[in-house]
């Protein structure tokens, strides 16, 4: 695995540099905060990637991509986090659904979705988890019913990101009886939000933002024609749209080392309660350099896992390893710079400097992201089985 730029991709890091210098400064600083005032911020930016020929950077060329390889869009990543560029709030669209409905949809929802997801017009969520199913994904209970011309389904779905914001939604619901085994009776479909029955209930997180949601479906409509892949075969699709998901999470939906880096920034201007600067600090000085080093470890995962995709091969397994190692990472890096703030960095958003309250809410969604693409426990289980050969339990 040679980490070092090859000459096309150091002539695409450059570029990139450019436009970036260029196109940032156009953007109405400073960015939102809260997430509902981010959608018009976010859908700026991303005209702009999609304008500039960054958009789906790993998507084919026909389909409005770039047809990148991973290590491209890697370098793009990495140069959009050293700019300060916003995050994308299509995560979800960009990274899971398309590369899903590329793989596996019919030409007309390749026409109907693909471009929009692009070009900023159409957000997406995930349905997935549903109250009494979580890490038992099989276990799901939301029933689509087959009717004249498609399904009604009915049932609800928790812990749903931005389903507030979102315009469509990758949704699970079981279609088989009784007879079938449960992963075999399950069907994945492509939900409007705007669909009569369909209810997205907020959910407040601890900071009294609402970020995940509840939605409730009541004999919601679904025509045939937005069925991904075979009725009763979901369960195929599925665990593709978690691979993805699983492949952006072990190459960092944070940059751990650019975090670092920002901690050691902020900690040059700090002093302890005896005045002394808080980097002459030697616990301080270790907590440090133990996270310095496994942000190289976490990039290293996040290299290989790149590596394979660059070579047409599947990431598989290593994708928990480096969810396994990301998720307490960046509980870590979070806990470490909330602890230097005043009371442990528990003070009220609006108590709090900008810096400050960035690294509040980066704790709480760390913890949210451990059940990401399948919890800790699940990719426990791969890794055990899939890498190490152990038996089943």
């Amino acid at each position: 695995m040679d980490l070092a730029d090859t000459p096309e991709e150091a002539t695409f890091r450059q570029r990139v540099r450019i436009w970036l210098a260029e196109s940032l400064p156009a953007l109405p600083w400073p960015e939102p905060v809260e997430l509902v005032d981010k959608l018009p911020f976010w859908r700026q930016w991303q005209r702009m990637l999609f304008d500039g020929g960054f958009a789906g950077m790993s998507w084919p060329q026909e389909y409005g991509g770039q047809g990148a390889d991973a290590r491209i869009r890697a370098v793009f990543t990495d140069e959009a986090d050293r700019a300060g560029a916003p995050e994308r709030l299509n995560t979800v669209g960009e990274d899971f659904a398309g590369p899903t409905i590329i793989a596996f949809g019919t030409d007309a929802q390749k026409e109907r979705f693909l471009r929009p997801i692009l070009a900023g017009d159409e957000l997406w969520c995930q349905l997935f988890s549903e109250p009494d199913s979580g890490s038992d994904l099989a276990s799901l209970r939301t029933k689509a019913t087959k009717v004249d011309g498609g399904w009604r389904i009915s049932g609800q779905k928790i812990w749903t990101s931005r389903a507030h914001l979102a315009t469509n939604a990758i949704l699970l619901a079981r279609t088989g009886g009784p007879d079938l085994p449960r992963h075999k009776g399950i069907t994945y479909f492509l939900l409007p939000l705007a669909s009569r029955g369909v209810t997205v209930r907020p959910l407040a997180h601890m900071l009294g933002e609402a970020e995940f949601n509840e939605v409730f479906l009541d004999d919601v409509f679904v025509p045939d024609d937005l069925v991904l892949g075979e009725v009763n075969g979901g369960w195929k699709v599925a665990m593709a749209t978690l691979g993805f998901e699983r492949v952006g999470i072990a190459t960092g939906r944070v940059n751990t080392k650019r975090a670092v880096d920002d901690i050691v920034s902020e900690i040059r201007g700090m002093t302890g309660a005896d005045g002394t600067p808080l980097g002459a600090d030697r616990v301080v000085r270790q907590k440090v350099a133990d996270l310095y080093g496994r942000a190289l470890v976490h990039n290293a995962i996040g290299q290989r896992v790149l590596s394979l995709a660059a070579d047409g091969a599947a990431p598989g397994p290593v994708t928990s390893i480096g969810k396994l190692y990301f998720c307490p990472l960046v509980e870590d890096l979070a806990d470490f710079r909330q602890s230097l703030s005043p009371i442990g960095g528990q003070l009220a958003t609006t108590e709090q400097s900008d810096a400050e309250s960035r690294w509040q809410r980066l704790a709480y969604q760390a913890r949210g992201t451990a059940i990401a693409g399948g919890s800790t426990f699940i990719q426990r289980n791969i890794v055990a089985e899939r890498m190490l050969g152990l038996p089943r339990s």
